[in-house]
């Protein structure tokens, strides 16, 4: 899957997510989910984040190749103890609402890459990869079935105007009567 189909995916998850366990849909915590969707590519220096991380992206892919154990539950798993160790820090605790978004995203990457004949080494460092083999990567099949994903979710589970509710109540509220 390309990085410009992970990102409306990433957000997508997160959306459902947190549709389903009625967390607020912000978009703090949308484009965090896209950040994730983006970072099991960091072991590419082509990707749309490597190229942006060379110093992370090269060393990566010279020690684990693309999709590789960044492309693993093992990955999630470190990423998850990494993220929880440094929030639990007195300076970093305000920083634990991130953990759930960027998490989302991250296996929405996986999930969204083993749709693809290629799969995932999920269980990494076993070998073989799982797959789906739904689409190719780079294909109009792709596109439609990412859009699909994304527009039914909006609709269904009423994301706009969750969100929208959600912005409207952090909006503050004057007075009635009071001149400004």
């Amino acid at each position: 899957m390309m990085a410009q189909n992970h990102v409306p995916f990433a957000m997508s998850c997160w959306w459902l997510y947190a549709t389903m366990t009625n967390l607020p849909i912000e978009v703090q915590g949308t484009m965090t989910a896209a950040i994730g969707g983006m970072m099991p590519d960091l072991d590419h220096p082509e990707s749309a984040l490597g190229r942006r991380m060379l110093l992370v992206s090269v060393p990566i892919s010279s020690l684990c190749g693309h999709r590789g154990v960044t492309h693993s539950l093992l990955a999630v798993v470190v990423l998850l103890w990494l993220l929880v160790a440094v929030t639990t820090l007195p300076a970093y605790q305000h920083l634990a609402w991130l953990i759930t978004p960027l998490i989302i995203g991250y296996l929405s990457h996986i999930l969204g890459d083993s749709l693809t004949p290629s799969g995932v080494p999920l269980l990494w460092p076993r070998k073989g990869n799982y797959s789906f083999n739904l689409f190719k990567t780079r294909s109009w099949q792709e596109t439609v079935c990412v859009g699909i994903f994304t527009i039914g979710t909006v609709l269904i589970f009423g994301v706009w105007e969750r969100a929208f509710a959600d912005f409207l109540a952090t909006v503050p509220k004057f007075p009635r009567g009071v001149a400004y």
